[in-house]
């Protein structure tokens, strides 16, 4: 038997451990916690501190890791870790999961057991959300933790309640947009998701984004709230770039969806689009960014403008 597993522990963890290890230090942190959030002692500590970046990325990409990755994972498990020792295993495994399933790990593991020349069982197991799946959701999870200490905000809540739709950056379909299930609500006079944000929940709000990145591609987020004149009004005196949609008397969720993108084709750069609704629709502000940090910050500077 020669399970991958081994890649993990003898290769793949020590690397991380020492690239993480070095991250936090550079942040001022100490040796004894250190040790603490990676679970391994002082000692240890001391030992990966003993070597330089380059070490570990080198050791990482003679087994078929990608640097860039690298980095990458790095920084999120340095956040993470601060927070919550389970959030950082999440993203690690998660990766490590990804590895396997791109067969990025296949050509070094056949070079140590010539045997497993034959073998694809890495790449027949079901494909495991990636680094950028996580990253999509933390910056969700993020947002509606913005949303819900801004109390005000559910002033701008319309009848349909809230979603916000982040896209993964070659998203193809809804499944690659991440929304709330359930929407955001008003709950005790505060905005309320229903539930964790995941992928492939809001079948309106991904079509809208997906539907306007095929005009512009660096829109990744996209969030609804209520219309009415003052909003627009706000909106236009905290600089913002506005647009209407033009759908004529059409009332109907594709004409919306295609309204959207056209403005966008009209005018570029835009921050937020205005639908008046129509027969059956309410009117409602679509609200544009990079992420959903973004659309969130956006939403609330208008909100706190409307109330005060």
């Amino acid at each position: 038997m020669f399970p991958p597993c081994e890649i993990m522990v003898q290769d793949f963890l020590p690397a991380m451990r020492g690239l993480v290890a070095l991250e936090l230090r550079k942040g001022g942190m100490s040796q004894s916690r250190i040790a603490t959030l990676l679970g391994i002692t002082q000692a240890a500590v001391s030992l990966y501190l003993s070597k330089d970046a380059t070490y570990y990325k080198k050791r990482l990409q003679s087994i078929g890791i990608p640097l860039d990755e690298v980095d990458k994972l790095v920084k999120l498990i340095s956040n993470d870790v601060l927070e919550s020792a389970g959030k950082a295993n999440e993203i690690f495994y998660a990766f490590w999961k990804e590895l396997l399933s791109r067969g990025l790990l296949c050509n070094y593991h056949k070079s140590i057991y010539p045997l497993l020349s034959e073998c694809d069982v890495c790449l027949k197991a079901p494909i495991y959300q990636s680094v950028e799946h996580m990253e999509v959701l933390r910056d969700l999870e993020h947002a509606l933790y913005m949303l819900e200490g801004a109390s005000y905000f559910v002033k701008l809540i319309p009848e349909v309640a809230v979603n916000i739709a982040v896209s993964l950056r070659e998203a193809k379909s809804e499944l690659d947009v991440a929304a709330v299930p359930g929407r955001i609500v008003a709950l005790k006079d505060r905005p309320k998701p229903m539930s964790r944000p995941e992928f492939g929940a809001s079948k309106h709000m991904a079509r809208v984004l997906l539907r306007v990145r095929t005009v512009k591609n660096d829109i990744r987020a996209v969030m609804n709230m209520k219309y009415d004149e003052n909003v627009e009004l706000v909106a236009r005196k905290l600089g913002m770039n506005v647009a209407y949609t033009e759908k004529g008397d059409v009332g109907n969720e594709e004409a919306v969806i295609n309204a959207v993108a056209v403005a966008f084709k009209k005018y570029g750069e835009l921050d937020a689009v205005f639908d008046k609704g129509g027969v059956g629709l309410e009117p409602m502000t679509y609200i544009f960014g990079k992420s959903a940090t973004d659309v969130v910050r956006k939403a609330l500077r208008i909100a706190r403008s409307y109330i005060g």
